[in-house]
């Protein structure tokens, strides 16, 4: 089974053969209605690869995944809650969880360029904190899950050469 840092990294790639893909943000405004929504769908896929990361962190911490209405707004939070994402960045990362929704539930000709470049001028620089963040979260776990591997390991030694001393 991978561990949590091979699935982030997994995640990750993905995350950034979209980003090769996106526009520039200047360019946003003379993408044709199709190439508008190509770009969306990118900005989405993105923003989807950082709520499966933050799946993957939170069970990884033994946190129930959020349900119901407001999921995708209590995902956020509870990842800043274990210490997943800054505030900074779930503040950020709103931003992207707001236009998932629109985007999901609007049809292509309804999308504005003039919402879209501002997530497009930023997406990069989000995406280098995201990524950023939840790779020092994965190496926090492993060295968390080494370190209660290894006292595990020094009990059961200890506790053999303790019954086999007396």
């Amino acid at each position: 089974m991978a561990s949590l840092q091979e699935k982030i990294e997994a995640e990750l790639e993905q995350m950034e053969r979209a980003l090769k893909e996106m526009p520039g943000a200047r360019q946003v405004g003379k993408l044709s209605v199709l190439e508008l929504g190509g770009t969306a769908s990118l900005l989405s896929s993105i923003y989807h690869g950082v709520e499966n990361i933050m799946k993957q962190g939170l069970l990884a911490r033994g946190t129930a995944l959020p349900s119901g209405a407001t999921w995708h707004r209590d995902l956020l939070q509870s990842a800043r809650q274990e210490g997943i994402i800054s505030d900074r960045l779930r503040d950020r990362l709103a931003t992207f969880m707001a236009f998932r929704h629109f985007f999901t539930h609007a049809y292509g000709f309804d999308l504005d360029p003039q919402l879209i470049a501002p997530l497009v001028r930023d997406v990069r620089l989000v995406f280098a904190s995201f990524k950023k963040e939840a790779k020092q979260f994965a190496r926090l776990q492993a060295m968390k899950g080494h370190n209660s591997g290894s006292f595990l390991k020094s009990v059961r030694t200890n506790r053999r050469n303790s019954t086999t001393a007396g």
